[in-house]
């Protein structure tokens, strides 16, 4: 039974139970069932999942719908009209964002107009204040730092190339070396990159300007601080022997790669313009990092 058709059959209870029986306490009763009848019959949100507060939900992109969740009044249940594969999303200049389409595994619900769309070779002379939605719509774990949107040494120019790092920090801890990454050193003031990547696989987002990660490069018209963008991942650098990803949690190596992939997306950055810091560094040799193959990091970007 359905909304018009199961009130009236309700109602018709009410009617015959009242005239017939007379009795209020049978009334109350049959009251009691109708109203547990009128609970089961109620239409629900298409999954529990979905049941988030309204502006929650328009923030995603979303269209919230009244009276189908439990809760209180601003949780509603939250759907979305165009849903698609992330990356495809990112591509298009979308934020994608989980948890509010059906078929979960291989598409989330694209809000349109919140990234830019910047093909690689043209300048953009802004500040990257898409980089937590490009790295929250891939379902990574994002923190902020607190006044990222305004922080750097300038506008970036463009994101032609991205530099990866290791921060060469301690052995231990979730993200310690963030302090120096988000203020610098004596010698060097920071920031000195936007983005940090800790243990457990969460994103530090640390500036959205110019950052001063890369020092000399090979062609600072891809690799240079006004053109790429720096991720510094806490390692301590050891084994300092090129090898595989061993030696680095899997999880933030997993989360490496992601994240990655949803810069090059975002900014149409070619893999063979991501490169480490010993690649991208003059002379040859000045710098040793990350310490795992980059062949390999870039194998798994596809």
């Amino acid at each position: 039974l359905k909304s018009n058709n199961h009130q009236l059959f309700l109602g018709s209870v009410r009617i015959f139970t009242d005239t017939m029986v007379g009795n209020r306490f049978f009334t109350f009763i049959i009251s009691a069932f109708v109203f547990n009848l009128n609970t089961v019959f109620c239409a629900t949100c298409w999954s529990a999942n979905a049941c988030i507060d309204a502006g929650e939900c328009a923030a995603k992109g979303g269209n919230s719908q009244a009276n189908l969740c439990p809760g209180a009044v601003n949780i509603r249940c939250c759907s979305c009209s165009t849903c698609m594969e992330p990356t495809a999303c990112t591509a298009n200049g979308g934020t994608p964002y989980p948890g509010i389409c059906p078929d979960a595994d291989n598409s989330q619900c694209c809000k349109s107009g919140t990234l830019p769309t910047v093909p690689s070779s043209k300048p953009i002379n802004t500040m990257l204040t898409g980089l937590a939605d490009i790295l929250r719509g891939a379902g990574l774990n994002v923190v902020e730092e607190e006044g990222w949107k305004t922080r750097g040494h300038s506008v970036m120019s463009s994101v032609k190339g991205i530099v990866v790092h290791h921060t060469a920090g301690p052995a231990t801890g979730e993200y310690p070396s963030l302090k120096i990454v988000r203020d610098g050193r004596s010698d060097l003031p920071g920031p000195l990159s936007q983005l940090g990547l800790g243990r457990s696989g969460t994103w530090y987002v640390i500036a959205a300007g110019k950052s001063y990660h890369a020092g000399s490069t090979k062609d600072d018209t891809l690799f240079g601080n006004a053109n790429a963008i720096g991720i510094e991942a806490e390692g301590t650098g050891l084994p300092a022997d090129n090898s595989s990803h061993k030696n680095w949690p899997e999880v933030q190596w997993q989360s490496y790669v992601r994240g990655v992939k949803a810069l090059q997306a975002a900014y149409g950055v070619p893999t063979s313009n991501v490169l480490g810091h010993k690649e991208a560094a003059v002379p040859a040799g000045r710098k040793i990092d990350p310490n795992f193959s980059m062949d390999e990091f870039r194998a798994a970007l596809g």
